[in-house]
């Protein structure tokens, strides 16, 4: 895991209500504070508080979890109409610091039916450096120039969104088949339970 914990940790609070912190209601934060800032950490008390005890709470509580479980528009109903840039497909650059960004593999955050994506950008060249804790991607000098020119450069949600979703989690008849085929070929747990191997062609979702 890289990056900001903090970030990912109020993202699953976001997305999952069932890991908000309990007896907790978020304030309304104002224009200039961040919105992270509407969650704070409560202290794990009694037997919770023992890691393994956490470990395995969690456990069952992700292998419960249904598509209805998740708040898969928490920040608004049509998040694209308030940031239009969050449609914005191709590479995202901070000095040298670039991450592709590809909203058409999550269209449900924004409201839409999830649809088969188109195939990811690649850079020009990836190397890893010998030292640890570190890549390198070298991108081509063309992707710069797509985020000022924004309309050229987005997913075109017409083409994803008729009819418009009957439920949050809708997908598109062939998205579970691809996904299936292109996510994990195998889930292990890491507790020596053979029996919890399990064929991910084998799993189904009622959606």
């Amino acid at each position: 895991v890289a990056g900001c914990l903090t970030l990912l940790q109020c993202w699953i609070y976001e997305y999952f209500p069932g890991f908000r912190p309990s007896h907790f209601e978020p304030p309304v934060v104002g224009p200039d504070e961040a919105w992270a800032s509407r969650w704070i950490g409560q202290p794990a008390t009694g037997s919770v508080a023992d890691p393994s005890v956490r470990l395995v709470f969690y456990r069952r509580a992700l292998d419960s979890l249904t598509p209805a479980d998740v708040f898969w528009t928490p920040f608004h109903q049509r998040p694209h109409q308030v940031v239009r840039r969050s449609l914005y497909t191709g590479v995202i650059r901070f000095a040298d610091i670039g991450e592709f960004y590809d909203p058409a593999r999550c269209l449900r955050q924004f409201g839409y039916r999830q649809m088969v994506p188109p195939p990811p950008s690649r850079p020009q060249r990836a190397d890893r450096p010998e030292a640890p804790g570190g890549y390198v991607i070298r991108i081509p000098e063309s992707f710069d120039a797509a985020w000022d020119a924004l309309l050229s450069h987005m997913v075109h949600i017409d083409m994803y969104s008729q009819p418009w979703r009957t439920y949050p989690y809708e997908t598109t008849v062939d998205y579970l088949d691809w996904f299936v085929a292109h996510s994990h070929c195998r889930v292990l747990r890491d507790d020596g339970d053979a029996d919890r191997l399990v064929d991910s062609a084998a799993v189904r979702f009622d959606h």
